[in-house]
C-alpha cells in the first residue's frame, strides 16, 4: 500500500519543509496553529467560525488509519521550535471508494511560496497509490487561492453550488 514517509520538499523561493504524516502527539501543535490563523483562512478552511477543537475532533484529525483518512503537516525544519505551518489530509467516501475529500490549510505567514501546491502534490500521490482517482472539496465559491491549487492538480475541474456561498470542487487525479 505505501506508508506514508517523512520527504523534504524545496519551495520556489528556497526553503526548503518538511512533509510528513501527522502524528497522535501533534495535537497541541494543530491547535496552536488554529488559534494563529487569520478569520480569514479559518473560514475558508472551514467556512464557519471556529477557535478550537474539542478532544473529539482532535482525536480524529490526529489518529488516523493511514489509508481511509490520510493526514499530513508541513514544518520548517529550519526553526528551533517546531509549528506546524500547514496540514492537508483526505478522507475517502464510503460510499465511492475511489473518492476522497480533500482539505488544506496553511499558515498566513506562508501563504503564496508553494507549501499548499507542495503539500496538495504530496497528498495527489499517496491518495493514487491508495486507489483513489479523485478528491472532492467543499470551499467557499470566492476562496481564489484554493481553486487555482486545485486546478494545478488536474486537467478535470468540475464545480458544484452548494448554496450560502459555497461549492463543491470535483477534480479527476491524473495517473
Amino acid at each position: 500500500m505505501g506508508e506514508a514517509i517523512s520527504v523534504l520538499k524545496r519551495l520556489p523561493d528556497g526553503v526548503s519543509i518538511l512533509i510528513r504524516p501527522i502524528r497522535a502527539d501533534d495535537k497541541r501543535m494543530l491547535e496552536d496553529g488554529l488559534r494563529q490563523l487569520s478569520a480569514e483562512s479559518v473560514h475558508r478552511r472551514f467556512l464557519t467560525p471556529k477557535s478550537s477543537f474539542s478532544r473529539t475532533e482532535l482525536r480524529y484529525l490526529t489518529e488516523v488509519d493511514g489509508r481511509d483518512h490520510v493526514a499530513l503537516v508541513v514544518e520548517d525544519p529550519r526553526q528551533p521550535v517546531r509549528r506546524l505551518i500547514a496540514v492537508g489530509r483526505f478522507v475517502r467516501l464510503h460510499d465511492d471508494p475511489e473518492a476522497a475529500e480533500v482539505a488544506i490549510v496553511v499558515a498566513d505567514d506562508w501563504h503564496r511560496r508553494g507549501v499548499g501546491s507542495a503539500l496538495s502534490e504530496r497528498l495527489a500521490t499517496q491518495a493514487r497509490r491508495r486507489g483513489i482517482r479523485h478528491f472532492t472539496a467543499t470551499m467557499a465559491a470566492d476562496n481564489v487561492p484554493a481553486h487555482k491549487l486545485m486546478n494545478k492538480l488536474t486537467s478535470q475541474l468540475e464545480r458544484r453550488a452548494q448554496g450560502a456561498g459555497a461549492e463543491e470542487l470535483v477534480l479527476q487525479l491524473a495517473a
